[in-house]
């Protein structure tokens, strides 16, 4: 996968947290602690990326 289909999965991943959150009414729901870790992981594998193509 490269950078552009990570940002792009990045940016509907954030859009589903946001629709969950607002749904939830919770920042603790386990749902939304899941999703948030996915994109947390996502994230770390942009950084990861972009680090061994310098």
């Amino acid at each position: 996968m490269d950078e552009v289909d990570l940002k792009h999965n990045l940016e509907t991943l954030q859009h589903k947290l946001y629709l969950l959150v607002e749904e939830t009414g919770s920042l603790v729901d386990p749902r939304v602690v899941e999703l948030s870790q996915k994109i947390d992981r996502l994230i770390l594998a942009m950084q990861k990326l972009r680090v061994h193509h310098k």
